[in-house]
């Protein structure tokens, strides 16, 4: 039976739109000194991507402070632009954060919730920050309980069980194995990247969230596509002109990923259903993958031979000191440019952990497509 490919419908005024709640840029061309316009692409094309019929508004603001941001939530909600918001940015870390910084946060989300608005935000791509520990990692605003925090996954295709792909909670760690030559012995490099996330040493856990562990709200929610390894092509427009960006990832992929699928929840509610954070957390099982750790028979393993004799290496030798906890993963070997190859980690997120039902790489898990909408859309008050 021939295939048949459905073209995305062309974004035009009936469908997409700009706003500036605080005027125009006065340089028109910040966005793109400031990386801005990647964001936004990202964004664009792939909350597009997944609910093609959605309707978008972008809604740039003047700055990048916590003002200018908190100032374009409260349009959104007063001017009602949409029910979901999805925003692929931090600015803090939780631990590092004020008292006002956090609180001005919670006045324009509580007023987004109030107005049956998800608010969604990616949950970063530093791992714990550095920290060594889930508490006081995860970023400003994901952590509020008010907001959505949306971590991230690795999608790996391999023969392995009956679809031959495998998800794992995003984070990976480097390791050189040739520069120039072998080394001997290899050349860590720690974590690349992973998806953010933990415990809030500022707010306390919101009633839905009471049978985690802890006292403060845990960071993310649900999780998406995130791993720049198994990442996603977006096409850039920059001084009129357009080029093929391969690999892209982060949370800032997840963010419209999952903003994507709550919006086809309400389309097919017919209603808004509020702040996603609260209805995953009362999901019945078979609704989003409970994402875990996973290994292989083949993860690298090899012997370095030089002038002081051979050497044996496993996986573990070459990630020793960066798995902490972690002993099941993937690993494989990247060739970076010729004659420059690194040993990459997949499910390896700092200190932060996934583990069975809910975790801090990736909240619940992952959405299972119309099993998680149709769900999520039941819960509607009609």
């Amino acid at each position: 039976m021939p295939t048949r490919s459905r073209s995305l419908p062309a974004l035009t005024t009936a469908n997409f739109s700009v706003v500036y709640p605080q005027g125009p840029p006065a340089d028109p061309d910040a966005g793109i000194l400031l990386g801005w316009d990647g964001e936004i692409a990202l964004d664009i094309q792939w909350a597009h991507s997944m609910a093609p019929d959605a309707r978008i508004v972008v809604v740039a603001s003047s700055g990048q402070d916590n003002e200018d941001f908190q100032d374009c939530i409260r349009y959104i909600t007063t001017h009602t632009l949409g029910h979901v918001v999805s925003n692929s940015w931090e600015l803090d870390t939780d631990i590092i954060a004020g008292a006002d910084e956090e609180n001005s946060y919670s006045q324009v989300l509580e007023l987004a919730s109030a107005a049956g608005i998800s608010v969604n935000f990616s949950s970063g791509d530093g791992g714990d920050g550095g920290l060594g520990s889930p508490e006081g990692a995860p970023g400003v605003p994901s952590n509020n309980p008010w907001a959505t925090a949306v971590g991230g996954t690795t999608i790996i295709n391999q023969n392995t069980g009956a679809s031959g792909r495998v998800e794992l909670g995003w984070g990976n760690n480097g390791v050189f194995l040739n520069v120039g030559g072998v080394l001997d012995p290899p050349e860590q490099l720690g974590l690349l990247g992973g998806a953010g996330g933990g415990e809030s040493i500022f707010f306390a856990k919101p009633s839905w969230q009471s049978a985690l562990q802890g006292t403060g709200r845990q960071v993310p929610d649900v999780a998406a596509l995130a791993d720049p390894y198994t990442g996603v092509p977006i096409v850039l427009t920059e001084n009129g002109e357009q080029f093929f960006e391969p690999g892209v990832g982060g949370t800032s992929l997840a963010c419209p990923i999952f903003s994507a699928i709550w919006s086809l929840a309400i389309q097919d509610a017919n209603v808004g259903l509020g702040q996603a954070a609260r209805v995953i957390s009362k999901l019945p099982a078979g609704t989003v993958t409970d994402v875990v750790p996973q290994g292989s028979s083949t993860n690298l393993a090899g012997t370095i031979f030089d002038a002081s004799g051979s050497t044996a290496y496993s996986s573990n030798d070459l990630f020793s000191g960066l798995l902490f906890s972690q002993q099941t993963y993937l690993d494989a070997n990247w060739t970076v440019v010729a004659g420059e190859n690194i040993a990459i980690s997949f499910g390896t997120d700092s200190s932060l952990t996934v583990t069975p039902g809910w975790d801090n790489v990736t909240g619940w898990g992952s959405p299972i497509g119309l099993a998680f909408i149709k769900a999520a859309a039941g819960t509607a008050s009609k």
